[in-house]
C-alpha cells in the first residue's frame, strides 16, 4: 500500500461519482428495511446518507452471510463513514461506546417517530473492541488489497490507510538520509546570522535552522510572532551558502492563494531587513510563493496531478507554509511527487485548526511539544545541536530516547517577537491555547484599564451588541469603497479591504456569516456606499470569496475578489493572485462564491488582518462546534488589533474544549 497508484479503485472519486448517479435513481426506494427504527432515525436526521447505507451493504456481505446485509459489518462501515465525514482518518475501535455507538438519546426517537428501539446499539450485548477486531480480521472485506484495512485497533478505508502509510514511510526515509554537510561552515553561518540575545535563554530560531540544515525532512512550528518566516529566510541564506558552488532549486508553497501571497510578502520583507545577507546569496533566495495545486499541476476534472511519483517535481528544497491546513490526501500526493534527493520543510502553527479535509498531519507530527520544554531529541542529536548552536554548551539536554522516529526533525519556536508582555493579543492567544483563566482575567483587566490597547473584549450580550458590531464593521468597510469611487488601483482597493475582517464561528443564526453579511450590506446601502438592485446579484464594491475550485479558470476555494468596473466600465470580479498579478473575470463566469464582508474562522486560515473582529454565537448554539483551536485561530489572524464580541461563558466553554482527529500517522512513526 505504499504507492498511491496502487490504491483500490473502489473509493476513488470516479467510483463515488458513479455511485451517486446510481443512487439518484434508487433514492426514492432505498433497499433497506425502514422498519428498523435505528436506521430510520439516522436517515431522517441526516446522521447518515443513502450513499453510506449502499456502501455499507456492499462491504458487509461476506461469503457466509451474503443475504444478511444488516450485520455487524454493516454498522461498522456506517460508523467509519461518519468518522470520515468528521474528517477523521479512521475509526478508533477502542474509543467507541459499543452500547451506544451513534451517540443517541432515547428521547430523540419519541420526538420524531413512534417506533423506539429496544436498545441504542445494533450490536450484541457486551460487544467490545476485542470482539470487533477478531470479527474484522476474519471478514472478506478487510485486509491487504481489500477495501477496508486494520492498523493498531483502527479501521480505515483502504485509500486513507494508503495515504498514511505512504506519508509515514517517505518521511522516515527522508529523515534518515545522510547529508554531506560541512559542520564547521554551518556553525560559522549560524553564528553569523544569529547574534546572542541576553533576553533569550535559548535561541530556538538558531536551533530550527540547524535542524533543517542537517535533515532531509524537518518541521518548524511556533505560535504567532515567533518569527517562522524570518527563520526560514535565514535558513535559505544558510543553505545557499553551504551549496554555493551548486545553488539549490528552492520552491515556496502554501495551501491557498492568500497564504502564498502572504508568504511571498513576508519573505521579501525579511530579506530587506536582513542586511547581512551577501548580495550573491540574496539573489538565490526565492521571493515568490505559489499554491500547492499550482506547483503539482492540476489535471482538469480529476483528482490527479501532472507531477507524481512517475513525473517528479524539479526541485531540491520544498517549503510548505501554513502546513496545518494541508490535509492527509494532498500531503501524501505532494510527498510522492518529490524527487528522492529533495528536502522538505513544513512551516506552521501546530495549535491552529486542522485542515478542512481529512487528517491533521501537522498536529500528528508535533505531538508532545510543550511550551518551555526542550523537544524530545535523542542524546546524540542534543550533542550535535549544542555543538552547532552553542559552542558545545549543554543548553539542550535530552530527557530520554523518544520512540518517535522524527523527534530529531522537529523545531519548536517558543519566543514571540511580535507579542510581548505589553501585547494583549499575544496574552489572549496564550490564555485560550492553554485554557488559562488566570491569564484571561489579566488580559481583561489590562484591556479595561487601557494598558492593552490592541484588545477589545465585548461580553455584553444582554444588550444585544449585534447592531453595534454591524455598524462598526460597515464603518470599517467605507475606506475600500471610497477608494473604488475615487478610481484607485485594484491593488490599493484589495489592500484596504484586507486591513479589516469580521470573523464568525458559524454560518447560520443572527451571529452567523449569512445573516451578518446581509446586515452589513443593508447598512452600506442605507449609507449610499453601495447600490443594490433586486434584479442583479452583483454590484460595484461587492467582496466575494470563491467556494468551489475551478481548475480551468484557476480560481480556488478561498480566493477573494472585489467587483469593480474595469477600464471600459464593465463590472468585473478582480482578483490578485499569489504572484501579485491582477486577474479579471465576468461575474457570470465565476464558480460558486459568497459575499465576504464576514467570513468563517475556518476560511480565514492563512490570512492576516491588521484589525480582526470575531463574534461567537450564544451559548446554546455554541455547544456543538466552538472549541479552543477555532477561537485561537481567530485571535491569531490579528496583527495590530483584535476585537471579540461574545458571551464570556462561550469563551470559557471554547477554552475548555479541545478537539482532535482520529489518526494512525503518529503510531506509524513510532518504533
Amino acid at each position: 500500500m505504499s504507492e498511491l497508484n496502487n490504491q483500490p479503485g473502489l473509493f476513488d472519486q470516479e467510483f463515488e461519482q458513479g455511485l451517486d448517479q446510481e443512487l439518484e435513481l434508487n433514492e426514492q426506494n432505498p433497499t433497506l428495511s425502514t422498519a428498523v427504527p435505528l436506521l430510520t432515525y439516522l436517515l431522517s436526521e441526516n446522521r447518515i446518507r443513502i450513499v453510506d447505507v449502499k456502501l455499507a451493504e456492499m462491504l458487509s456481505k461476506s461469503n457466509s452471510d451474503s443475504e444478511n446485509t444488516h450485520n455487524e459489518m454493516f454498522y461498522l462501515v456506517l460508523l467509519l463513514c461518519l468518522s470520515q465525514q468528521s474528517q477523521h482518518s479512521c475509526l478508533t475501535l477502542s474509543e467507541v461506546d459499543w452500547s451506544n455507538p451513534f451517540n443517541l438519546r432515547r428521547s430523540d426517537f419519541s420526538k420524531t417517530q413512534g417506533s423506539v428501539p429496544d436498545k441504542l446499539s445494533p450490536f450484541s450485548e457486551g460487544f467490545n473492541y476485542e470482539q470487533v477486531l477478531s470479527y474484522l480480521q476474519n471478514h472478506t472485506s478487510v485486509g491487504a488489497n481489500k477495501p477496508l484495512q486494520l492498523f493498531n485497533q483502527r479501521l480505515y478505508f483502504a485509500r486513507l490507510a494508503g495515504y498514511e502509510q505512504t506519508l509515514a514511510s517517505r518521511l522516515i526515509t527522508m529523515s534518515e538520509r545522510t547529508l554531506n554537510i560541512n559542520n564547521e561552515l554551518l556553525a560559522a553561518l549560524l553564528n553569523e546570522y544569529f547574534t546572542p540575545d541576553a533576553n533569550i535563554a535559548t535561541d530556538w530560531q538558531k536551533v530550527a535552522c540547524a535542524i533543517a540544515a542537517t535533515k532531509g525532512f524537518s518541521v518548524i512550528t511556533g505560535g504567532p510572532g515567533t518569527g517562522k518566516t524570518t527563520t526560514v529566510t535565514k535558513l535559505l541564506a544558510i543553505l545557499q551558502s553551504l551549496y554555493k558552488t551548486a545553488p539549490l532549486s528552492i520552491k515556496l508553497v502554501a495551501p491557498t492563494g492568500k497564504a502564498a501571497a502572504r508568504l511571498s510578502e513576508s519573505i521579501l520583507g525579511a530579506k530587506d531587513k536582513l542586511t547581512n545577507i551577501p548580495a550573491d546569496i540574496r539573489t538565490l533566495i526565492p521571493e515568490s510563493a505559489q499554491t500547492i495545486h499550482r506547483l503539482l499541476g492540476v489535471k482538469p476534472f480529476t483528482n490527479k496531478f501532472r507531477h507524481n511519483k512517475a513525473n517528479p517535481l524539479h526541485l531540491d528544497v520544498l517549503i510548505i507554509d501554513e502546513a496545518s491546513m494541508v490535509d492527509l490526501s494532498l500531503m501524501a500526493k505532494l510527498i510522492e511527487a518529490l524527487p528522492a534527493h529533495a528536502r522538505l520543510i513544513l512551516l506552521g502553527d501546530k495549535d491552529q485548526l486542522a485542515s478542512v479535509d481529512t487528517g491533521s498531519v501537522m498536529s500528528d507530527l508535533c505531538q508532545g511539544l510543550v511550551l518551555g520544554q526542550t523537544p524530545g531529541y535523542s542524546p546524540a542529536r542534543c550533542d550535535e545541536l549544542n555543538n552547532l548552536c552553542f559552542n558545545g554548551e549543554a543548553k539542550l539536554i535530552a530527557q530520554s530516547n523518544s520512540a518517535f522516529k522524527l523527534a530529531d526533525c522537529i523545531a519548536f519556536l517558543q519566543h514571540s517577537y511580535r507579542f510581548d508582555a505589553q501585547s494583549g493579543i499575544g496574552q489572549l492567544a496564550l490564555a485560550v491555547n492553554t485554557n488559562n483563566t488566570g491569564v484571561l482575567n489579566y488580559v481583561e483587566q489590562e484591556s479595561v484599564e487601557g494598558r492593552f490597547k490592541d484588545v477589545i473584549l465585548d461580553y455584553d450580550f444582554i444588550a444585544k451588541p449585534i447592531e453595534k458590531l454591524v455598524k462598526s464593521a460597515a464603518s470599517k468597510y467605507t475606506h475600500y469603497l471610497s477608494l473604488i469611487a475615487q478610481g484607485a488601483s485594484v491593488a490599493e482597493v484589495h489592500k484596504a479591504f484586507a486591513s479589516y475582517q469580521l470573523l464568525a464561528a458559524v454560518r447560520e443564526g443572527d451571529y452567523g456569516v449569512n445573516s451578518l453579511n446581509q446586515r452589513i450590506e443593508r447598512v452600506l446601502q442605507q449609507q449610499g456606499l453601495i447600490t443594490l438592485s433586486p434584479n442583479q446579484r452583483h454590484y460595484t464594491g461587492m467582496p466575494i470569496m470563491v467556494s468551489q475550485n475551478d481548475y480551468q479558470l484557476k480560481l480556488f476555494n478561498g480566493d477573494i475578489g472585489i467587483l469593480m468596473p474595469d477600464e471600459s466600465g464593465q463590472l468585473k470580479a478582480l482578483f490578485i493572485d499569489e504572484q501579485g498579478n491582477q486577474r479579471a473575470f465576468s461575474p457570470a463566469r465565476l464558480p460558486a462564491h459568497d459575499k465576504v464582508y464576514v467570513m468563517t474562522i475556518h476560511k480565514s486560515q492563512g490570512s492576516e488582518f491588521s484589525y480582526t473582529a470575531m463574534v461567537l454565537p450564544p451559548l446554546k448554539q455554541a455547544r456543538m462546534g466552538i472549541n479552543r483551536q477555532l477561537v485561537y485561530t481567530g485571535i491569531t489572524r490579528a496583527k495590530n488589533t483584535f476585537e471579540l464580541v461574545a458571551d464570556k461563558k462561550v469563551l470559557l466553554l471554547a477554552m475548555n474544549k479541545s478537539v482532535s482527529r482520529a489518526s494512525g500517522l503518529y503510531e506509524r512513526l513510532v518504533n
